[in-house]
This record gives structure tokens, C-alpha cells and sequence, in this order.
């Protein structure tokens, strides 16, 4: 019984530091989310801007959006995400943002602070 616990926990082991090296290489070898990136939202779309590409995305093709503490999430995709960070918002701004992602029926979990 033992042995099996034992190995239980290497597989554990094993899969969080693969995961771990391949997110890392995702990361490198996309040099596009290495840039700066600039977020417009509007009533219409999401606009990212960075130094190499500039690209959007309406609401309607988003497939849900979560809330955290310090970002939002907002998928694409039920694996591709895009990372906003909050701490450049005010507060309204966050406001701001939840009723734009409310107004256009997103599925999302989005916080009441």
C-alpha cells in the first residue's frame, strides 16, 4: 500500500514539473505575449496592441471571462486566455469593464467589489 502512495506522489510530482517547462517554453517561443500589450475595450470589441501585431476580438466570439483578485481572465477559448492585470484600472474603470462584459452576455464570474 505503501509503494502505491509512493508513486502516486512522483506521478504528482512529475506532472507539475512538466507542466512547469512546458508553460515556460510556451512562453519563449511565442515572442508575442513576451511584449507589452495594450487592451481597448469597447461596446463592440476587445482591441491587444503590442509592438508586433495589433489584433481584436468581438464579444460575441468571447467564451467567458473570470474575475479574480488582481486579474481578469478573458478566454477565447476554453484553453486560450488573455491576462488583464487590474492594477492598471481605477475602480471605475473595473466598473466599467463589468457592465461592458454584462452588457454583451458574456458568460462570466465576476466579483462585487
Amino acid at each position: 500500500m505503501e509503494s502505491a502512495s509512493v508513486w502516486l506522489l512522483v506521478f504528482f510530482v512529475f506532472i507539475i514539473i512538466r507542466t512547469y517547462f512546458s508553460v515556460k517554453n510556451i512562453f519563449y517561443s511565442n515572442k508575442n505575449i513576451q511584449e507589452m500589450i495594450s487592451y481597448t475595450f469597447t461596446d463592440e470589441k476587445i482591441r491587444t496592441e503590442g509592438k508586433t501585431f495589433d489584433a481584436y476580438v468581438t464579444w460575441d466570439s468571447i467564451y467567458k471571462v473570470k474575475e479574480k483578485k488582481e486579474w481578469f481572465l478573458i478566454y477565447q477559448t476554453a484553453q486560450t486566455m488573455n491576462m488583464v492585470p487590474k492594477k492598471f484600472f481605477t475602480k471605475d474603470q473595473i466598473s466599467e469593464l463589468r457592465d461592458l462584459i454584462r452588457k454583451n452576455n458574456v458568460k462570466a464570474k465576476l466579483r462585487n467589489d
